[in-house]
């Protein structure tokens, strides 16, 4: 589950997202979506844990002044799951361009 604080950024993520000021990168083979600004780098990674059987994400955060990677997780029985996905869908979707 994501601590508070961050959750609280996913969906600053997903609100300057949907509204167009950050683009991010899908990765297809990887199923992550990457994105790269002058103060930070996030990256949000989807997987199926074929054991539990259930989705999963990690957000993986990295600040550029202290260069430190950190990591929070989420899965489908937590309540912030959907928080997550929609990160996800929303990045997925921020660079494509469409016929109309």
């Amino acid at each position: 589950m994501f601590p508070p604080k961050i959750k609280d950024f996913v969906v600053s993520l997903i609100r300057k997202t949907e509204n167009g000021e950050f683009s991010w990168i899908y990765d297809d083979d990887n199923s992550s979506v990457d994105l790269q600004t002058k103060q930070f780098t996030a990256s949000l990674r989807y997987s199926f844990n074929q054991i539990e059987e259930y989705g999963e994400f990690v957000l993986f955060y990295c600040d550029s002044q202290d260069q430190k990677e950190y990591r929070f997780y989420t899965n489908q029985t937590w309540n912030d799951y959907d928080t997550a996905r929609r990160l996800f869908d929303s990045a997925q979707s921020s660079g494509l361009s469409l016929p109309f």
